[in-house]
């Protein structure tokens, strides 16, 4: 086996589409190829987005799926991926990698899964969290039911299975028990996230939340816990800049609307990675009150950007926010908690300020895409040299 290794990474969604999975796999397949390595990333085609590309030393070759929206993809567009990444990575000719990394069991590795079985090629499934039965109950209860034969196939048959956080694994492992279900956690671009000046700013004080509209994040507890500081302490200077889009765009705006903080909020819609950053350098304070999460890379994006954090005790966030050094961890849904924790931060700014900065530090030391590679690099190599010795150590 030579220094070098051929990667295949399949993701139905990639910058600049998609959610914390395309960033995940963006900066891994960078910094795998930084590495020296010789890196390929297969997703989905969407708009005018070129078919091949190369950029940040890996190639991109995005196939048919249909997609229609840059934020959200159907499980139609997800299914024509699936096909279109299956016949490529078969019959499309090109050197046959090391190893295949799928980003989400499904629908990412529905190709990789019967591609590694038929080419011999081992095949590494990296869970993201909608991926995982017990994820979201409620909204993907039913989806996980009619799946859970397909995604127990698919992570069976992997030679590794790894999750983004230690909660994610937790709740993985009782649905794949034939598997061991690792962890490989995500980082951060503290380069191109890193903090604007803030110190010289007074009086009002801008709150950020970033992330799909939907029930899962939690905006509408945050809009109700906002109207109840309004209506408590109205002289609070602050507003909230809401950063992405989703189906309950409209409900959200309506309930705004009705706590009576419209004129305080705004609905940015979605937004571009260059237009994210300007989001967070222009926040004082990160809302993310989520319900369930594997690793979210919005928290790390706001704390490689100096800002504190208002999380929730969940998988993930539980991992990055160290209370009392760089924010606060509340409980999932508890309105009081959180309408307490928005005025502690809009009226306190030394407070935030030095938790701000204990966020870039924590960044720092634990945090970063070029550790994450390494780690994977690891994995892979051990996987590969007990493949060549017949499973022998």
């Amino acid at each position: 086996m030579s220094d070098s290794l051929r990667w295949l990474f399949c993701n139905y969604e990639f910058p600049p589409i998609g959610g914390g999975g395309g960033t995940c796999s963006r900066y891994l397949a960078k910094e795998i190829a930084a590495r020296g390595h010789d890196v390929e990333v297969l997703t989905a085609a969407f708009g005018d987005l070129p078919r091949r590309e190369t950029r940040e030393g890996y190639r991109v070759t995005r196939i048919a799926a249909m997609r229609k929206l840059p934020g959200q993809s159907r499980p139609l567009e997800m299914a024509t991926y699936a096909a279109s990444a299956f016949l490529r990575m078969l019959f499309g000719g090109g050197q046959k990698p090391d190893v295949i990394v799928s980003f989400h069991s499904i629908p990412s590795g529905m190709p990789a899964w019967p591609v590694s079985v038929l080419r011999g090629i081992p095949h590494i499934v990296h869970f993201q969290g909608g991926d995982v039965p017990g994820w979201l109950p409620g909204e993907l209860d039913k989806m996980h039911q009619r799946t859970l034969w397909l995604n127990r196939a698919i992570v069976h048959q992997s030679v590794a299975a790894l999750a983004n956080s230690n909660g994610l694994a937790a709740l993985a492992q009782p649905s794949f028990p034939k598997q061991h279900i690792g962890v490989l956690r995500g980082g951060v671009d503290t380069e191109h996230f890193s903090p604007a000046e803030r110190r010289t700013r007074t009086g009002l004080c801008r709150l950020l939340f970033a992330g799909r509209l939907t029930t899962q994040k939690g905006l509408d507890v945050l809009l109700k816990a906002l109207g109840r500081v309004h209506k408590q302490s109205a002289d609070a200077a602050w507003n909230l800049d809401v950063a992405g889009d989703g189906p309950r765009r409209a409900e959200f705006e309506a309930l705004a609307a009705s706590e009576g903080i419209a004129s305080r909020v705004t609905f940015h819609g979605f937004l571009s990675r260059e237009e994210v950053r300007a989001r967070y350098d222009a926040a004082d304070v990160f809302a993310f009150p989520s319900r369930f999460e594997g690793m979210p890379n919005v928290v790390l994006e706001a704390m490689a950007c100096g800002l504190p954090i208002i999380g929730t005790r969940i998988a993930g966030t539980e991992e990055l926010v160290e209370p009392c050094r760089n924010g606060v961890l509340l409980p999932v849904d508890d309105l009081d908690a959180l309408a307490s924790a928005c005025l502690r931060f809009v009226t306190n700014r030394d407070e935030r300020l030095t938790m701000g900065d204990n966020s870039r530090r924590l960044v720092l030391e634990k945090w970063t895409w070029a550790a994450r590679a390494k780690e994977l690099e690891t994995i892979t190599r051990d996987i590969l040299a007990k493949k060549s010795t017949g499973g022998r150590t």
